[in-house]
């Protein structure tokens, strides 16, 4: 199958914020994309900075992601599946610049990989889900969290130890815009 995996760093976590790094490897780890964004409207994000340590100064130079708009659109257009790891958060941001996932397949490693780990939360009713370094400890893979490239690289290993656990039936989800509204 044709997949993509990827993951987005960002000025925060809320609408107004910006893409600061975006990562895409294929389905056998082939690096597609990896650069960092200066953002458009943001000129500091202090909370993020200390998580991904992207600072103003390492972007102040980089393009604007618009400027990739047109590879980054076929990339998800190729794709027969999309991989990623709280995948919502990152189709969020890129929609965010006109990036379209209509009818698109999906699947979110982070809620795939929720029951495996086991924690259950009482308050939801359901299991907890799991930091990405959670994840990547409980497969053995050594990673640097935090880095767009790093991200994608353990979200497709997990991926495919999830495949071989055949634990990946009931999460496949479509994008589809007209139940949003």
């Amino acid at each position: 199958m044709n997949l993509i995996v990827f993951d987005t760093e960002t000025t925060g976590l809320t609408y107004g914020d910006e893409i600061l790094q975006l990562s895409i490897i294929d389905g056998n780890g082939k690096l597609l994309l990896d650069q960092l964004f200066k953002p458009t409207h943001k000129k500091s994000w202090f909370e993020a900075q200390e998580i991904h340590k992207i600072s103003p100064e390492m972007v102040k130079n980089c393009p604007d992601i618009s400027d990739y708009k047109k590879q980054i659109q076929k990339f998800v257009n190729q794709a027969e599946l999309l991989v990623g790891y709280n995948i919502n958060f990152d189709i969020t941001f890129l929609e965010n610049i006109g990036i379209d996932f209509e009818g698109k397949k999906t699947i979110d490693i982070m809620k795939v990989f929720a029951p495996v780990y086991g924690e259950w939360s009482e308050y939801f009713g359901d299991y907890k889900w799991q930091k990405l370094t959670t994840c990547a400890a409980y497969f053995g893979y050594n990673y640097c969290p935090h880095l767009a490239l790093e991200d994608v690289k353990v979200t497709l290993y997990a991926y495919n130890k999830l495949k071989q656990l055949n634990k990946l039936d009931g999460y496949y989800e479509t994008v589809n815009y007209t139940e949003d509204f």
